[in-house]
C-alpha cells in the first residue's frame, strides 16, 4: 500500500495480491474511511464487494449516521462509471447509513486503474461541508 497526499486529498493505492483494508481520512480529516475490497486483489469482470466503513478520527470506532455517496471513475479514460447515489433513483442526492458499515458490489469492466471517490455530506444528522476520500484502485 503506498498512502500519498495531493492538494489536501488523501489517496492510497492498492498493489499486489495481498492487500488489507485500508483506512485514510478525509481532505477534511471530519472521518476516517476505511475501504476493504473482496477480493482483496480486484479482477475485471468478478464481482467485487466493496466493504466501505466510516471511523471516527481520533478513536477509530464506527461513526453512525453518515450521509455519503461513492463514485467510481475509470482513470484510463477519466470517465464516471459508476455513482451509488444513481442506484436509488435520486442521483448526486447523499444516500444514509445509519450503522455506517456499507458494501457496495461492483464488477469492473476492464483491467487497469481506477479511482473511487468517496464523499461525505453528513455526520449525525449534521450537514457539512463536503469532504472526500479517494482510493486508487489497480485491477487486474
Amino acid at each position: 500500500m503506498v498512502v500519498m497526499s495531493f492538494i489536501g486529498v488523501s489517496v492510497c493505492l492498492i498493489q499486489g495480491s495481498n492487500a488489507s483494508p485500508l483506512s485514510t481520512p478525509t481532505d477534511k480529516g471530519s472521518i476516517n474511511i476505511r475501504f476493504e475490497p473482496s477480493p482483496s486483489q480486484i479482477k475485471s469482470n468478478e464481482l467485487a464487494q466493496m466493504k466501505i466503513s466510516f471511523m471516527q478520527p481520533t478513536s477509530e470506532k464506527i461513526q453512525p449516521h453518515i450521509d455519503y455517496d461513492l463514485l467510481i471513475t475509470d482513470n484510463s479514460t477519466n470517465k464516471l462509471i459508476f455513482q451509488a447515489s444513481n442506484q436509488t433513483g435520486q442521483p448526486g442526492l447523499p444516500l444514509h447509513t445509519a450503522e455506517s458499515i456499507i458494501t457496495i458490489p461492483f464488477n469492473f469492466p476492464h483491467k487497469g486503474p481506477y479511482s473511487i471517490k468517496i464523499p461525505v455530506y453528513g455526520i449525525l444528522f449534521n450537514p457539512i461541508a463536503p469532504e472526500s476520500a479517494i482510493f486508487d484502485v489497480d485491477v487486474q
